[in-house]
């Protein structure tokens, strides 16, 4: 048992590097103890037993935060920093839940003729004026413009009946689409060398279909009216009807903005000038102010034989 321990000494002695003094001094000076004995070899396992209980001991009592090194640590976000991820959160989910809020359930847009509805009028038109294309195309000594139906309007008279219901009242898009909530601003740009007619308009909120949206049925209301204008400036009778409206929805026209209607006269060299003055293809685009398609349309209109159409006047 003996000799077993001190082979264990020796080789936790040599692994330490410890230097061993030549001779052990007991501290009674007759007894001497040789550097190989046992005894010796014994008292040294003891000694290293000791320092590695106490080293033991002394890393328990520290905390772990003492313990780990610093590259094992993850130190905390500051204060500030959660802060301000909370608060940007914070305003996002409200942006987002205001913005889905008035999505689905949009404000109720104001009575026709009201002084509110007045006033947003006004201010939608001051603001289609102000348009970079309605400015440039009204310096195009190439282009004659003027508002929607405005060649209809006429100033009452001693005759009018006072339930008297007018020309422009009775169109579609003047009357019951009129106002803030419909198509309060209907700029048309006619070029009479070309043909091209480019209609600048804004839809309220009143012609959405979905929230937001302006409804596909309003739409081809304005498609099938501008192109129609296209044809009937063409049209030596200043009249005609739709005999064929295609059209192609290609993305979501949203409400509360302003877009644009370009049409063109399609020429066919089959159809002889005798034809040309009673049959036109128009074919049109409604373009965001940015250029991007929203609808395509392609329209067929007409001079109808044996009926008697009364002619539009200008500025229709």
């Amino acid at each position: 048992m003996l000799a077993a321990g001190h082979r264990a000494a020796q080789v936790c002695l040599r692994s330490a590097r410890l230097p061993l003094p030549s001779r052990f001094i007991h501290p009674n000076p007759t007894i001497r103890i040789s550097r190989s004995s046992p005894v010796l070899s014994q008292l040294r396992l003891f000694t290293q037993t000791r320092h590695l209980s106490t080293d033991q001991s002394t890393n328990q009592s520290r905390t772990p935060d003492a313990i780990l090194s610093p590259e094992t640590t993850s130190p905390r976000p500051p204060r500030r920093r959660r802060w301000r991820s909370s608060l940007i959160f914070l305003i996002l989910g409200i942006s987002l839940g205001t913005a889905l809020r008035f999505t689905l359930s949009p404000p109720t847009p104001p009575a026709p003729g009201s002084d509110e509805d007045e006033y947003l009028t006004t201010q939608i038109r001051t603001q289609g004026a102000s348009l970079a294309l309605v400015q440039s195309l009204s310096q195009d000594p190439n282009y004659i413009s003027w508002d929607a139906y405005s060649g209809f309007s006429s100033p009452p008279t001693h005759t009018s009946k006072p339930n008297h219901t007018t020309v422009v009242q009775s169109r579609i898009t003047s009357g019951p689409l009129s106002g803030s909530r419909g198509l309060p601003f209907q700029r048309i740009f006619h070029n009479p060398s070309s043909g091209e007619i480019i209609s600048i308009l804004y839809f309220g909120s009143g012609t959405s279909g979905w929230p937001g949206v302006v409804h596909g049925g309003a739409l081809a209301t304005l498609l099938d009216e501008s192109l129609g204008r296209c044809a009937i400036l063409q049209f030596p009778s200043r009249t005609g009807v739709t005999a064929r409206l295609e059209l192609q929805y290609r993305q979501p026209t949203l409400t509360s903005g302003f877009y644009v209607i370009r049409a063109r006269p399609m020429a066919d060299e089959r159809d002889g000038p005798e034809k040309r003055e009673r049959k036109m293809w128009v074919e049109g685009t409604l373009e965001t102010m940015s250029g991007k398609t929203c609808v395509e349309a392609k329209a067929l209109f007409v001079v109808p034989k044996g009926v008697t159409l009364k002619p539009l006047v200008e500025g229709f």
